[in-house]
C-alpha cells in the first residue's frame, strides 16, 4: 500500500510529513564525493544533516551537508526550477526519510504558487513513476527505489487552510469555514494570497507575489558586508538569521538590529502589495504563513486587526497536504464526509 506524504518544496527550506515523523531541511543542493567525513564527536551522525545521495550518475550533498561539504553549492531561486534537476534532487531526498525497504510506493500531495499552477502537469511528469536512488550513510551505501504512483499538486496556501481543518485522519467535516478567509503565505521566493470563501478556493482573487524572505535576506547581506566586510551567500544566512548573530575572528557578534531592520522593511513592502490586491475589510479573517509570516510576524499582526499567526507556520502546508492526502487516498470512513474546498485535477 502507498504511504501517504506530504511535501513543501519550498525556496528556502523543504518540509516533508507522513502524519508519523517530519522533516525540514535547507533546499539546497551542493556538488558531492565519495572522500570520506569523519564526525570527530561522541554522537553518531544525523541523517539529516549529512544527507548525501546518488542519482543518475552524480552525487549530491543535499540541505546542510552541501552547505559543510560541497565546493559548488546553489540554491535555485529561478521561476520554473528546471536547471539540472533541482527539484527532483530535494523532492526524492524528502521521500527518502521514508524509504523503508528496497522498494518503495508514496501517494504525493505538495503545492505550486498560485499563479503557477499552469506548471502543474509538467511538474508531475518530472515526479512521477519510479526512481532508483543511492543512499549515502556512516559507512556504505545502499540502493532504493521511489515509485510515486499518485501525486496532486495544489495552490500553496491550500495547504494552510486544510491544516486548520485537520485532525489526524485528515480534514475534519465538523470544522466551521464558512465567511472569507484570506491567506497570506509568506515565503523564501514568493509571497501567495489564497482567498476562500465558505470553503471554496477563489482563484480570480488570488495572487503570486515575487518578494519574500530572499529580499529581506538580499538587505542583511549587503548590511554584514557594508558593516563588517563579510559576503555571505543566502543558503548561509539561515543560521545567522535565526540567531541573529555572525562569528568574526571568534567573536560572537549580535545583529539583531540588521535583522530587524529588514524585516520591517519587509512587513511594510508585503503589506503594501496586499492592500492593493484586497480590500482587507472584506475578509473575515486573515492567516498568516510560511516561514516569513513567522519570521515577519510582529510587525504585520499589529497593523491588520483581524489577522492571526497559522500554528507552526513554517509546516502549515505540508500538514496540510497531508490532511488532503488523506481526503484524496484514504476510505471515507475513516475521515467522515469531507468538504469540497478544492477540486482535484482529473
Amino acid at each position: 500500500m502507498a504511504r501517504l506524504i506530504g511535501i513543501d518544496v519550498g525556496y528556502g527550506f523543504v518540509k516533508v510529513t507522513d502524519g508519523e515523523a517530519g522533516y525540514s531541511f535547507p533546499s539546497v543542493v551542493g556538488e558531492g564525493h565519495t572522500r570520506p567525513t569523519f564526525n570527530t564527536g561522541a554522537d553518531r551522525f544525523s541523517t539529516i544533516d549529512h544527507l548525501k545521495v546518488g542519482m543518475g550518475k552524480k552525487i549530491y550533498f543535499v540541505g546542510k551537508a552541501a552547505i559543510k561539504h560541497s565546493r559548488f553549492v546553489y540554491r535555485d531561486l529561478s521561476y520554473n526550477r528546471s536547471a539540472g534537476e533541482d527539484f527532483e534532487i530535494l523532492f526524492f531526498s524528502a521521500l527518502s526519510f521514508f524509504a523503508d525497504a528496497a522498494y518503495n510506493e508514496f501517494n504525493v500531495v505538495t503545492g505550486l504558487p498560485v499563479e503557477r499552477m499552469h506548471m502543474a502537469d509538467s511538474l508531475a511528469k518530472r515526479v512521477k513513476g519510479e526512481r532508483s536512488i543511492a543512499l549515502f550513510v556512516e559507512g556504505g551505501s545502499r540502493e532504493i527505489r521511489l515509485n510515486v504512483k499518485e501525486v496532486e499538486i495544489v495552490p500553496q496556501p491550500l495547504g494552510t487552510y486544510w491544516s486548520l481543518f485537520s485532525g489526524p485522519m485528515g480534514l475534519d467535516a465538523a470544522a466551521p469555514a464558512e465567511g472569507r478567509i484570506g491567506i497570506v503565505d509568506i515565503g523564501f521566493r514568493t509571497t501567495d494570497l489564497a482567498a476562500l470563501e465558505d470553503s471554496e478556493f477563489i482563484p480570480e482573487k488570488s495572487k503570486s507575489l515575487t518578494v519574500g524572505l530572499a529580499t529581506a535576506y538580499s538587505e542583511i547581506g549587503l548590511s554584514i558586508a557594508a558593516r563588517y566586510g563579510l559576503e555571505k551567500e543566502s543558503y548561509s544566512l539561515d543560521g545567522i538569521v535565526i540567531k541573529r548573530r555572525i562569528n568574526m575572528a571568534g567573536e560572537s557578534i549580535d545583529i539583531t538590529d540588521i535583522v530587524s531592520e529588514a524585516f520591517e522593511k519587509l512587513a511594510t513592502n508585503i503589506l503594501v502589495e496586499v492592500n492593493s490586491q484586497w480590500r482587507l475589510s472584506d475578509f473575515d479573517s486573515i492567516i498568516l504563513s510560511g516561514g516569513g509570516g513567522q519570521a515577519i510576524s510582529q510587525y504585520l499582526l499589529p497593523r491588520i486587526s483581524h489577522a492571526k499567526l497559522a500554528a507552526d507556520p513554517i509546516t502549515a502546508n505540508c500538514r496540510g497536504y497531508l490532511a488532503w492526502a488523506n481526503r484524496l487516498w484514504n476510505s471515507p470512513s475513516r475521515i467522515g464526509q469531507p468538504q469540497e474546498e478544492y477540486t482535484p485535477q482529473s
